[in-house]
């Protein structure tokens, strides 16, 4: 009997231990334990351009003190340092290098996360042209690593730079890209390429359709329009520039008609008031099409024979400008300077070059337009121009021409063109 008694008091006891142990992980189960901290910092790693911000993410889970400090280094890297409470972390650093970034939560110190950023230096290897050249280049908009240098006729120069900064604005094209736009005559821009004497451009714009005789792949991206224009302190309306005009009193007007007969009956340069005219020479596209507008009107023989009324001191052999940059400097600069030589131009009043080189200073873009002209748009006189992609395995490049054959296929093509003043695509 004293066995039994002592087995069963065993028993009691291990069932009461069974009973408080049951009881403690109820007990547990009701307030579980208080979850530990963490912070993380995204991405991992990142580049960037020296002066160019770069943002990471800053994650504190497991406490409602979802603050943290920030270290780097080496010195330099731009970070914000000390305390900090948003989530989003911009670093901008001074100097190429690779810097480690530290971030601590402030509400457990022993939990850290890194995160590596690398800063590239801002090449600028694109100098200018030699100064015996009249192509003038752009530094390079941009700061990516991807570069080209890109040559624009002279009449896509401004609109040119829009349509790379607008690229860059299109994560899925513009991604760490850098362009550098030069610009010249067709001619001269041709004559640089096949001569190999610049840094090799990657992609052509061209005033008129030379492009295509540089390879396959070449494109019409614009329709440009010759104007004779004048600035409008200088001519007031358009009967200063031409006569026959149906209102005269106007500031623009379009002439539709292209042959010597059409033109030559209806109208006439006002040589009184519109002299000088700047014109540009034959190896400007616009130029080209400046003879031909003017010889059918004015029953002339430019650039044989050239009148009176035409401004003849630039630095050709004929006296005309090699390209419509100085035909237009002419008539708003009282000289312009050629390979050291200056050529006094305030006798120029008007000069025939393209619509998209004043766009920005006529209507609509300009609530108060700044200049009287009188626009060719008979297809004889249109400028067709064609552009090619000359380095395909060039990264810039290829995103600039898939970024434009995108435009194209998708219609916002024809806003751009409208917007600088071009005609659209057939």
């Amino acid at each position: 009997m004293k066995n039994l008694r002592i087995k069963e008091i065993i028993i009691a006891l291990a069932l009461a231990s069974f009973l408080i142990a049951c009881g403690g992980d109820n007990k547990n189960n009701n307030n579980p334990p208080t979850p530990a901290v963490t912070i993380t910092i995204a991405p991992k790693t990142a580049t960037t351009a020296v002066g160019t911000a770069r943002s990471f993410t800053v994650t504190v889970t497991g406490s409602t003190n979802t603050g943290y400090t920030v270290s780097a280094t080496p010195a330099g890297s731009g970070c914000p340092s000390g305390a900090q409470s948003g989530n989003t972390l911009n670093c901008t650093p001074t100097e190429a290098a690779e810097y480690t970034i530290t971030v601590t939560a402030s509400a457990d110190t022993t939990k850290t996360d890194t995160a590596t950023l690398t800063a590239t230096a801002v090449v600028n290897d694109w100098p200018p042209a030699p100064t015996e050249s009249t192509t003038q280049c752009t530094e390079p908009i941009g700061t990516g690593t991807n570069r080209a240098r890109i040559a624009v006729a002279a009449n896509f120069r401004i609109p040119a730079q829009e349509l790379v900064r607008d690229l860059f604005q299109e994560s899925s094209f513009g991604a760490d890209t850098s362009i550098v736009v030069c610009s010249d005559s067709t001619t001269n821009l041709i004559r640089e390429i096949n001569n190999g004497n610049v840094p090799e451009y990657k992609m052509l714009f061209a005033a008129d359709e030379s492009a295509g005789t540089l390879g396959d792949g070449s494109f019409v991206y614009a329709k440009g329009v010759p104007i004779l224009g004048a600035q409008k302190d200088v001519i007031p309306n358009i009967s200063g520039l031409i006569t026959g005009a149906p209102e005269p009193t106007d500031l623009k007007y379009d002439i539709t008609e292209g042959s010597a007969a059409e033109l030559s009956a209806k109208y006439e340069i006002n040589t009184a008031s519109a002299e000088k005219v700047s014109l540009a020479d034959v190896t400007a596209p616009y130029g080209l099409a400046a003879h031909l507008i003017l010889n059918r009107m004015m029953s002339e023989n430019i650039p044989d024979d050239i009148p009176e009324w035409v401004f003849t001191d630039g630095n050709q052999a004929n006296g005309l400008w090699n390209n419509i940059d100085r035909t237009y400097d002419a008539i708003v600069l009282n000289s312009v300077t050629v390979s050291g030589t200056t050529y006094p131009t305030d006798d120029v009043k008007s000069g025939i070059f393209a619509k998209s080189t004043i766009c920005g200073e006529i209507a609509p873009r300009a609530t108060a337009p700044a200049w009287v002209y009188v626009g060719f748009t008979h297809p004889d006189f249109i400028r067709n121009q064609k552009a090619i992609l000359l380095d395909t395995e060039n990264p810039a490049a290829s995103s600039l021409n898939d970024y434009i054959q995108s435009a194209i296929s998708g219609g916002e093509w024809a806003d751009f063109l409208d917007y600088n003043c071009y005609l659209p695509l057939d």
